[in-house]
Order: structure tokens, then C-alpha cells, then sequence
């Protein structure tokens, strides 16, 4: 999110709150914690799934093996409301 975006999700939040719409303006603060939490963990998994490919690339006996870690990178960093097994 830009932090142009940023400023004004908090400013809503502000608002929200001195206005006495705490549990609007905690749920919203939980969606936006989310969402960066997301990008996080999104960015990682790319950057395990780069490294996990030239690793195949350089030595493509590995390919069992790293269809495996790339299960475990999945399960790990794919935020469980993304999984399809929603466990």
C-alpha cells in the first residue's frame, strides 16, 4: 500500500474512533495489518520460489526434493485464507 494510502487508512481510523466507532475502527486496523502482513509473506514466497528454481536449474536431480520444499514454502508463507486447504 502507498504510504499516501497508508496516512489516510489511519487517518480514517482516527475519525472513526474519536467519532465512537471503535469496533469499525479496530476492524479496519485488522484488515490493513493483514494486508501487510500478506505482502510480506507474498514477497518472501517469491523470493524462496527464485531461489528454489535456480537450485533445479543448476542441478535438476534436486526436482523430488524441491517440489517438496516448495509444498513446505507454500504452506508456511501463503497466508492460510489464501490456502486451499484452509488449514
Amino acid at each position: 500500500m502507498a504510504d499516501d494510502a497508508k496516512q489516510r487508512a489511519q487517518e480514517l481510523i482516527e475519525r472513526l474512533r474519536e467519532r465512537g466507532h471503535g469496533e469499525a475502527a479496530e476492524n479496519l486496523a485488522a484488515h490493513l495489518a493483514r494486508e501487510a502482513e500478506h505482502g510480506f509473506l507474498f514477497t518472501l514466497r517469491e523470493a524462496c520460489e527464485t531461489v528454489l528454481t535456480a537450485i533445479e536449474a543448476i542441478d535438476p536431480v534436486t526436482q523430488t526434493m524441491i517440489e517438496e520444499l516448495r509444498v513446505d514454502v507454500d504452506k508456511w508463507l501463503t497466508p492460510s485464507s489464501d490456502r486451499k486447504d484452509h488449514t
